[in-house]
């Protein structure tokens, strides 16, 4: 019986997570919309922070009920989660071509960051709170990148990105077929209510499941964990390589995996220094850096064709599995 109170609860927790996602980003469209026709480099850090919020509100949850582990490690789990499972599945649907300038501005950034907070994990064992600080600053000069080649195109460049990225949200706000974006300030707040809502039940719930099976906090975070604030990303990215706007799912998973990899990951280490285990150094690290660096390679020859997709998701799966036997043989 406690099973399957558990089960409803998780399902209603995503279910949760799902809506108040979707109304946040409908509410922030025509604020995106704004930023794009003065300032395209502020709307385009907005997306990236509306897309990981649902990592960094189960982060902090996590964090003020003195279960950091289980917040940096669905943080963490969530960029293999972005990578593997939904860039992995969207180029089994349908390839993606790749601008030069994603791979030279924000995937190159993006594989810079990803060593970086290994390195630094790896270094002592541990993700302190001068380690969380250094990932907060890292994130300016992205901010001053982004701003300053933004600003350098031309009126038809700044208008054609704008609509990509309303395009980009107004995909990650819809579910349903007929679905109608809601905008104004009451359905943002209503939004984050039910985000910051569900993301509770949703950590409740991991925190439950851990004790009732005996599991690691991080375990169940990495795996689990990572799945449920993804969920919106993985809807919203079939959603656009079904419709052939494929290229948002890769530049918008490369932007919220910046985000999550700084900021939140960086916000856990300052609140709540981490201790990195060994399952961490010899599984999640790895991992980490093999989808990155696949994706790398797929994206300096300007496609994610179907065989890296599905490379991608077999490192996935397999990580997903090294975690769980390496847990069960220590």
């Amino acid at each position: 019986m406690f099973a399957v109170v558990l089960f409803v609860a998780f399902l209603l927790s995503i279910y949760l997570i799902l809506r108040g996602s979707d109304w946040i980003t409908d509410s922030s469209v025509h604020v995106a919309k704004h930023l794009g026709t003065s300032n395209l480099a502020v709307g385009l850090l907005v997306i990236s922070f509306l897309l990981s919020l649902p990592e960094l509100v189960i982060a902090v949850s996590s964090i003020l009920k003195g279960h950091a582990a289980l917040g940096f490690g669905a943080s963490i789990g969530s960029v293999i989660v972005n990578i593997g499972l939904i860039v992995g599945i969207s180029a089994l649907i349908r390839p993606m071509r790749v601008p030069r300038i994603m791979v030279t501005r924000d995937m190159i950034f993006m594989v810079v960051v990803s060593i970086i907070v290994v390195a630094m994990g790896f270094e002592d064992r541990m993700l302190s709170r001068t380690d969380g600080f250094v990932f907060l600053l890292l994130f300016l000069p992205y901010v001053i990148n982004v701003y300053e080649q933004e600003r350098n195109l031309t009126h038809s460049e700044r208008i054609m990105k704008t609509e990509k990225m309303t395009e980009a949200l107004e995909m990650y706000g819809e579910y349903e077929v007929d679905h109608k974006p809601k905008y104004g300030l009451k359905y943002f707040l209503l939004g984050a209510f039910v985000l910051i809502l569900g993301s509770e039940i949703f950590v409740r719930v991991l925190l439950e499941l851990a004790s009732f099976m005996r599991l690691p906090e991080l375990l169940v975070g990495v795996t689990l964990g990572a799945i449920g604030p993804s969920i919106p990303n993985l809807a919203a990215s079939l959603g656009a390589a079904r419709k052939g706007v494929e290229e948002l799912v890769v530049s918008e998973t490369i932007g919220s995996n910046i985000f999550t990899l700084l900021i939140t990951i960086g916000v856990i280490a300052v609140i709540s220094p981490i201790m990195v285990d060994e399952m961490v150094v010899m599984v999640t690290a790895p991992a980490l850096l093999l989808v990155t660096f696949i994706l790398l390679v797929a994206m300096l020859k300007g496609h994610v064709r179907r065989r890296d997709g599905l490379l991608l998701l077999l490192v996935y799966v397999g990580a997903v599995m090294a975690e769980f036997i390496f847990r069960i043989n220590h």
